[in-house]
């Protein structure tokens, strides 16, 4: 489905459409299927096609650089989830955190994932409080429904992985991440617990 397409997934949809709709209808013929059922399984195949259409159109499965505030306004009042990270160019946790946010984007397609200079949004800066970088923000249908701030809910250390941001995403619930929960016994990293390391721990403020 298309809430669960990588990027890579969804592009081998779209590029040979005629065939994925072929392969299903040789499936329905060979199975004993009501005639209701075969329709609404062929017909879930073509909005599903149509709906990869337009996030490709959109530009999903791609990091997108936003270069003024409007732009930003308009993506994120138009998508269903979209996530946005709030960078510095001269800040190098901001390009840790880009690194990351690259392989999520092409991982789940229906999400707009996209970034922003502080420098090209003053206002927006000031309007979501904004004050340390790196900071994610999290956006369901044009509402911002979370924020992930520094490095601190991601074990405090420039060395986390993708997925304990993947996971983290997931609780906002602006990515369908199937398990979002921990281990019995295990403590999440996702409260508010610094860990020592030898990494630089600071986040950057300016």
């Amino acid at each position: 489905m298309a809430n669960s397409a990588t990027a890579r997934q969804a592009q081998e949809l779209l590029d040979d459409e005629g065939f994925a709709e072929e392969k299903l209808l040789e499936e329905l013929e060979h199975c004993e299927i009501p005639a209701h059922i075969r329709e609404a399984r062929f017909e879930a195949l073509k909005k599903q096609t149509s709906d990869l259409k337009q996030f490709q159109e959109k530009g999903h499965g791609t990091y997108e650089l936003i270069d003024e505030q409007k732009k930003f306004l308009d993506i994120t009042t138009s998508e269903e989830r979209c996530v946005v990270h709030f960078f510095h160019e001269d800040f190098r946790r901001c390009s840790i955190m880009d690194t990351h946010l690259q392989k999520l984007a092409e991982k789940y397609f229906e999400t707009k994932f996209a970034r922003i200079n502080v420098d090209n949004a003053k206002f927006l800066v000031n309007k979501l409080k904004i004050r340390t970088l790196p900071a994610v923000i999290c956006f369901k249908e044009g509402i911002v429904v979370d924020k992930v701030i520094g490095f601190e809910e991601l074990g405090n250390t420039d060395s986390f992985t993708t997925e304990t941001l993947e996971k983290r995403l997931g609780n906002s619930g602006v990515i369908h991440y199937k398990n979002t929960n921990p281990e019995p016994g295990k403590k999440s990293l996702f409260g508010h617990v610094r860990q020592n390391n030898d990494d630089d721990n600071s986040d950057d403020d300016w």
